[in-house]
């Protein structure tokens, strides 16, 4: 059984955290089975449950991405931690216009960091 559940860096909507513990009693992973996940939302499912073979899919390129970069080790913890500070504070100095200025530089250059902030700062309206 899962002791601790590690919480993904993003924020999807019916994201399965409090269910991982129920889950991982119910699921049986064998050496060689292949876990799939044909729509990885936040990813906290699979990831931890932690099998050998996995398959992630997603409709979101951009979940991908990330996933992508995270995994290939262009992005860390550190990196992250790094960017979200620099950018959260000029948000507070900026307030929307910052938000709005991520928002345009992600629909041209699609960087996963800046897709996390928005999805970890997204303004409601």
């Amino acid at each position: 059984m899962i002791e601790k559940v590690y919480i993904p860096p993003i924020k999807i909507q019916g994201i399965k955290t409090k269910l991982v513990k129920l889950i991982s009693q119910a699921v049986s992973l064998k050496d060689q089975a292949v876990w799939y996940e044909p729509f990885m939302g936040s990813g906290v499912v699979g990831l931890n449950l932690a099998p050998k073979y996995a398959v992630f899919a997603d409709t979101n390129p951009y979940v991908i991405a990330l996933y992508n970069e995270i995994k290939s080790g262009q992005i860390n913890s550190y990196i992250v931690r790094e960017f979200l500070e620099k950018e959260g504070g000029l948000l507070k100095e900026k307030d929307e216009k910052h938000y709005y200025y991520i928002r345009d530089r992600f629909n041209e250059q699609h960087n996963p960091l800046d897709f996390l902030f928005l999805n970890r700062s997204c303004l409601t309206e």
